[in-house]
């Protein structure tokens, strides 16, 4: 059996061991949710009653998610706990708004005829997630893909598989709770890296959810197409970001500074949506930049097992080194750094002070690649049409944002923007009930809306003549 260890990001220590998912073992999984067809004949009434414990299962769990990820992730223990909030308000959100979006719909209907579209379970879904939010992303989209009457196999990032197991364990108690209302093998769990994932993906499986690299979803496309003799397949990619915000004149200065740093710097800017990127007006570029110096300085960065600590290490080394790359090319190429500088406790630990790099350009990795880390880039600009043309100058587009007072203007310019969201006057996450996903390299498909929900569906066609 191939094992895998995880690194206390920390402490740099080991945290644990972990046991891979052999492909003996994964075959029997696949074959065993193939099988399973209680869940899908259970009317989506039931199955919404049932999914409904979880909720008090997850609070029941808040304090052992949040030491979890501490000491697997280096997830400050707020950040966990409001983890822990906001997928339950996504879920309780779900089991409200799914029935609705995939109840039978009349097309047409006339005194000879009725068109009726009807949404029926996909089969296997598995869901693969990364590391840096692996409470929230596994279940937002286990929970639809379940709703909707699917089997699911999740499989966890490599660097974060413990808190995949305490997802796992919620699902055991729901099986225990409901006296195995929710079948045996409708939730099943895969542990393991690339090769493991890889393997899984070209199974019998009728859909795959990965939220990951630009690298990750190619690979998965590579593996969906590699595997189509045997069945074709569905996915759903979210990838990437390089997302930008654009400051113009008569913008609310401070509550940009604020959200800005906010979302650049949550989980040690490891969030696809996160601020990678600032384009402000010239006009107001030097006041702007006082305030976001202001704003940063007031994160608080260290050991996160503390209640004051705001983020904490890189998850992974790897991460850590990629952002000093991108931050060391750029001054080369002139910019100039404010803060960002790495750090150890009692001489251990992935750790970087959250910073601002100004005098940047376009020729910078910073600018062009995702950066994924607590550093704020900023340009000034002139006219609009310039801040448009180089928030659009990527190969990326799933976030952006707009700072104005002139919301009608606001509106004119996400237009023009190339993004799956655009926000204006805000920057961060969408929300359930709205297409969540992004333009070229940043994925394939959309989440968390009526289109979303429905992708883990078959779509039947009847046709009534009378």
């Amino acid at each position: 059996m191939e094992k895998f260890i995880e690194i206390n990001p920390t402490t740099e220590e080991i945290y644990k061991e972990f046991t891979s998912t052999s492909k003996e073992e994964i075959n029997k999984i696949v074959e065993n949710a193939r099988q399973e067809k209680l869940w899908k004949q259970k009317s989506i009434e039931e199955r919404i009653n049932i999914l409904k414990k979880i909720l008090s299962i997850l609070e029941q769990k808040k304090e052992l998610f949040a030491k979890t990820m501490a000491l697997e992730i280096g997830k400050p223990l707020k950040a966990g706990r409001h983890e822990l909030t906001i997928i339950k308000k996504c879920i309780e959100d779900y089991l409200q708004m799914i029935p609705e979006f995939i109840k039978d719909e009349i097309l047409f209907e006339t005194e000879t005829e009725k068109n009726i579209m009807v949404f029926e379970p996909l089969g296997t879904v598995i869901v693969i997630t990364p590391w840096n939010a692996p409470l929230f992303l596994p279940l937002a989209s286990i929970i639809p893909a379940l709703v909707t009457g699917n089997n699911v196999i999740f499989k966890p990032s490599e660097y974060s598989s413990d808190t995949g197991l305490i997802i796992n364990e919620i699902f055991n108690e729901l099986k225990n709770l409901t006296n195995q209302e929710f079948p045996e093998n409708s939730f099943q769990i895969v542990i393991g890296g690339k090769e493991t994932g890889n393997y899984l993906v070209k199974s019998d499986i009728d859909m795959v959810v990965l939220i990951g690299s630009l690298k990750a979803g190619q690979e998965v496309m590579k593996s969906c197409v590699e595997s189509c003799k045997e069945r074709l397949k569905r996915f759903i990619l979210e990838l990437g970001g390089k997302d930008p915000a654009i400051i113009l004149e008569e913008a609310d200065l401070n509550k940009a500074a604020r959200e800005i740093v906010k979302t650049s710097t949550m989980y040690t800017g490891q969030v696809c949506f996160g601020v990678e990127r600032v384009y402000c007006h010239e006009s107001v570029y030097e006041e702007f930049l006082t305030k976001l110096i202001e704003e940063t300085n007031k994160i608080k960065a260290g050991d996160p097992s503390k209640e004051e600590t705001d983020i904490g290490p890189f998850s992974v080394k790897f991460q850590l080194e990629k952002v000093n790359n991108h931050i060391k090319e750029a001054l080369e190429k002139g910019a100039k750094l404010i803060g960002g500088k790495t750090f150890k406790i009692f001489g251990n630990g992935y750790f970087m002070e959250p910073g601002i790099l100004t005098n940047v350009n376009h020729e910078m990795k910073i600018m062009k690649e995702e950066t994924f880390g607590p550093i704020t880039p900023i340009m000034k600009f002139k006219l609009i049409e310039e801040a448009i043309k180089l928030a659009n100058d990527s190969e990326y587009g799933l976030t952006a944002s707009i700072w104005t007072k002139d919301l009608k203007k606001g509106q004119e310019i996400a237009k023009k923007i190339e993004a799956g969201t655009v926000e204006i006057n805000r920057h961060g996450m969408s929300k359930v009930g709205c297409p969540w996903g992004g333009y070229k390299k940043s994925g394939i498909g959309r989440i968390y809306s009526k289109e979303g929900i429905r992708s883990f569906c078959n779509t039947k066609h009847i046709w009534v003549v009378k």
